[in-house]
């Protein structure tokens, strides 16, 4: 059995129209992807408790891990963590939530912050 490999014939109309068609979608998928509902409340789970926060009070919180303590700042609706105790500081590049569902993590420091409200689907079983 023989195999030849030819050149590559150039590239047609339908090629174009399908590689366009490719890009375009991959650009504009995100504005059909339902987003989640504008989240209320907020819950954090440390080692040693889980905390229920108001998105609607604006604060400054401590939040204390096996490292330190990182500070949770809730500010017009959204959240992030300030002075994380972690090398790598992930957490803090994660930047703000406030969608149900959204989720801030800080492995080393063993922090979880999860934004909760109506509507917090991640999938549906019959």
């Amino acid at each position: 059995m023989r195999f030849e490999i030819g050149i590559p014939s150039r590239p047609r109309l339908a090629d174009g129209i399908l590689f366009v068609l490719l890009i375009s979608l991959t650009v504009f998928s995100p504005r059909f992807l339902p987003a989640g509902s504008v989240g209320e409340l907020l819950t954090v789970r440390t080692p040693d408790s889980i905390t229920e926060i108001s998105l609607d009070v604006d604060g400054r919180y401590p939040v204390s891990g096996p490292l330190g303590t990182a500070f949770l700042v809730v500010q017009k609706g959204r959240a992030h963590l300030e002075n994380a105790p972690c090398p790598l500081k992930i957490c803090e590049a994660m930047g703000s939530i406030d969608r149900s569902g959204q989720v801030i993590v800080c492995l080393p420091n063993r922090i979880v912050i999860k934004v909760s409200g109506p509507e917090e689907v991640d999938a549906v079983s019959r």
